[in-house]
């Protein structure tokens, strides 16, 4: 199995996802990502059209667990949106946006993608990762839209 989806996401979703790291520090934030997917040409592509945050009820700044009060009240607001879920995000506070191994085992599935915002501290960077079925981060690159 290949990467299931291209992603299709703006600036301002970016920047959405690294406030929520900040607003979140010392911790981790997590979150997750809703959509549409599109054909372009040959490509599947998931357009980015919502940021939504969960908790993180570990509260911790090592891992993260979305509690599942937030997660339902998510799932709720995409089926209500029409919007299917692409990414779960989540945040390294002080290291880089590279899947941990706790990261790969909690993964179930091989459907979304996985971004990561790390070095929330310093120099913010991103990364993008799809985790196969033999549980691998293969990293991802991202389509970045400019809206007019």
């Amino acid at each position: 199995m290949s990467i299931p989806f291209q992603l299709l996401v703006t600036e301002g979703f970016l920047n959405e996802m690294l406030n929520h790291a900040i607003e979140e520090l010392p911790n981790e934030c997590c979150g997750v990502l809703g959509g549409r997917f599109e054909t372009r040409e040959t490509e599947k592509i998931g357009v980015v059209s919502t940021v939504y945050k969960l908790e993180n009820s570990l509260k911790s700044e090592i891992e993260f667990l979305s509690s599942a009060e937030s997660m339902l009240k998510v799932v709720k607001e995409l089926r209500q949106k029409g919007e299917e879920m692409l990414v779960i995000y989540h945040s390294h506070p002080v290291s880089f946006p590279k899947m941990s191994k706790k990261d790969l085992d909690m993964i179930d599935g091989t459907n979304l993608l996985h971004l990561i915002v790390g070095n929330v501290k310093t120099i913010p960077e991103f990364g993008l990762w799809w985790v196969n079925e033999q549980k691998k981060a293969i990293p991802c690159t991202f389509i970045l839209d400019n809206p007019r």
